[in-house]
């Protein structure tokens, strides 16, 4: 067992007992000073939590060799070796007996650790992706002044990589002043795709989570999930008007690219990390596992459509889009034509007929959202009572 000191920054938030072998938090109590995650309002419990989702999930490909060469049991295990140093927020963890500060083991000092810096664990660097989750093998590039997120796609063509560069440019011809991030798109020597963003936080901007704000304080049971995320954000920081119309713009665009993968890890708020104020929603970022990227080249109805699981506040479109209030926030003409998706999807080795089913499936989503910005309720009841009976007309694009 190994006693460390959480914190933020050069503040102390909290104590834990972390487990050498597994990385395991064995024990943690909260100093109480408003510095520690989830709003300041960390336990125990929420701590163990907040570990595990901090750790590269054992699933990646890559990093089960990693672990054996740093003599890491699992992936939290090597968490802990490199004090859980992340690129997106100031969060560390210190030794009890080490009064390291922080200037000299964050991330974006690392180039500097052979002028002398000494990390703890006597290797040559801390591993900035020892915190990196998310399913996709990914990595960051410090070698330009920008820290970049290099993210690599092998499985199903590559499409994942492709699905970023497409909801790129559909927020692009938006026009709106959503926020958003921008990937570029290459092909790799062995027939994989890479897409590259540059970093949306820096020394004086991090990332909070949804899950982290929803997690943070008791909710109102009179509202939803997605409204109590919106009074959270509200009280502490962001104006209302501003995360409701970036929510409401999220949901219908995610609808539109059946993004299925908007859990509350891929999406949340930028902090001020001085003064600990909340200052607006982060760009909307992680669209990889959409547009029916794993489904082969199934067409459905807007029944199936709206059958689908997804993973965010709820596990159906249908509860999702039932929460937005803003239905005109996406201009339905300014969206992506037939001749971008078919140039985008056509960067790899696609199949004709794989790609054909991506843009009928488009289609049928885009009709349900004109029907649902003309006041048609989306619901399964409803597709399934007018299935042989459609109101809708066909979209030009």
């Amino acid at each position: 067992m190994s006693q460390f000191l959480l914190m933020h920054e050069n503040d102390v938030c909290g104590s834990m007992i972390i487990d050498d072998e597994s990385g395991y938090i064995e024990a943690y109590k909260d100093h109480h000073n408003g510095k520690s995650p989830f709003l300041g309002n960390a336990n125990e419990e929420l701590i163990k939590k907040w570990w595990e989702s901090r750790a590269v999930p054992p699933s990646r490909k890559a990093i089960k060799d990693i672990i054996k060469q740093s003599d890491c049991f699992n992936t939290k295990s090597y968490l802990a070796k490199n004090l859980a140093l992340s690129m997106t927020d100031t969060y560390w963890i210190r030794p009890v007996d080490s009064d390291v500060a922080y200037e000299n083991v964050k991330l974006t000092k690392e180039q500097s650790y052979e002028d002398g810096i000494i990390p703890y664990h006597n290797a040559s660097s801390y591993d900035p992706n020892a915190s990196l989750g998310g399913q996709m093998e990914k990595y960051w590039d410090l070698n330009s002044n920008t820290p970049v997120l290099v993210k690599e796609s092998y499985k199903y063509y590559g499409q994942q990589a492709l699905n970023e560069s497409f909801a790129t440019l559909l927020h692009k011809k938006q026009e709106s002043n959503i926020p958003y991030v921008e990937y570029t798109v290459s092909k790799t020597k062995d027939n994989g795709m890479l897409c590259k963003c540059n970093s949306f936080t820096n020394s004086k901007t991090e990332l909070i989570s949804a899950y982290e704000i929803i997690c943070s304080q008791k909710t109102d049971n009179e509202n939803s999930l997605y409204e109590n995320y919106i009074q959270i954000c509200s009280k502490y920081g962001i104006y209302e008007d501003t995360i409701r119309n970036y929510m409401d713009y999220q949901t219908l665009t995610d609808f539109i690219i059946s993004n299925s993968d908007e859990h509350l890890m891929n999406f949340g708020v930028l902090r001020d990390v001085n003064t600990m104020e909340l200052i607006a929603p982060a760009p909307i970022y992680d669209s990889g596992n959409s547009m029916f990227y794993n489904e082969g080249s199934a067409i459905y109805s807007r029944v199936d459509m709206l059958k689908r699981k997804i993973t965010s506040f709820y596990s159906s479109e249908e509860k999702m889009l039932k929460n937005v209030q803003n239905k005109h926030i996406v201009n339905l003409e300014a969206l992506p034509n037939e001749d971008d998706l078919t140039t985008i999807y056509s960067k790899s080795s696609i199949p004709d007929e794989k790609i054909e089913a991506i843009l009928k499936n488009y289609k049928t989503k885009i009709e349900m959202i004109h029907d649902f910005q003309h006041d048609i309720k989306i619901s399964l009841y409803n597709e399934k009572k007018r299935q042989y009976v459609p109101t809708s007309q066909s979209l030009d694009f």
